[in-house]
């Protein structure tokens, strides 16, 4: 008896895929205007280079008033010059291009603050690594959310770090954040941390799933925004602290 098999050849397209507008937006409670960045998509073949939107019309408002037309600083680069983040207030960004309207809401939580952090060794299969911990009090009775981002040497540690308080309402928060980047003595460090609402929280944590594949099957993260465009629009608190590891 003679087994034989035999193989399918199939064509998959990765270069014929639709574009689709790419928009990160961020409006801080420390004075500095709302920035929004607003790329497009390119297909599987070409260079990993998105080319700024230059053709964008971006309005920001707030809810008691405030109105403002961003202005384009540089390629695909808007920016706020009056409205500022202001905790407890809650904002509009409105993005028109292409005949297209994208619609996102983001509202500024109020401050929580980052009490500490430190760097402290952990010891795996007889070697040590280091972990970063912030420390902050959570808000008795309110719903929080929160955002870290860490810097080894100036450079950005690409995991995401997203935290709720559904176990750990009104309490003192200890968590250790594990990064990509492997940190060593004599390392500056410097850690960032956000209090964001919950549709941001829900962006960053499915970016997370999908960069993990926890997800499954490849999917897009849940944006904030309206209308079939990628990306987010966070108004968030700021707060950094720098450590230096001995």
């Amino acid at each position: 008896m003679i087994f034989t098999s035999c193989q399918k050849v199939i064509d998959v397209d990765l270069n014929d895929s639709n574009p689709q507008f790419v928009i990160e937006a961020n409006l801080v409670d420390d004075g500095t205007p709302c920035v929004v960045d607003i790329t497009k998509t390119v297909n599987f073949d070409e260079s990993n280079s998105f080319p700024g939107v230059t053709n964008a019309t971006v309005t920001l408002n707030d809810d008691v008033g405030n109105s403002e037309t961003l202005q384009m600083t540089s390629s695909g680069h808007y920016t706020s010059s009056t409205i500022t983040g202001v905790q407890g207030r809650t904002y509009t960004l409105n993005v028109n291009v292409d005949g297209k309207t994208f619609n996102a809401v983001s509202s500024l939580p109020y401050k929580i603050n980052l009490d500490s952090a430190w760097v402290d060794s952990l010891s795996f299969f007889g070697s040590n690594t280091y972990s970063v911990y912030p420390q902050y009090r959570d808000s008795i009775d309110i719903k929080n959310f929160y955002r870290f981002k860490l810097f080894v040497n100036d450079t950005l540690d690409k995991n995401i770090f997203v935290e709720d308080d559904a176990f750990t309402d009104g309490r003192i928060v200890t968590i250790p954040l594990f990064g990509e980047i492997e940190i060593e003595s004599g390392d500056t460090l410097r850690l960032q941390m956000m209090c964001i609402d919950k549709p941001t929280y829900l962006f960053f944590f499915s970016l997370s799933s999908v960069q993990n594949g926890s997800t499954g099957a490849p999917a897009n993260p849940l944006s904030n925004f309206s209308g079939g465009c990628l990306g987010y629009f966070s108004a968030h608190t700021f707060e950094e602290k720098t450590l230096i590891v001995r």
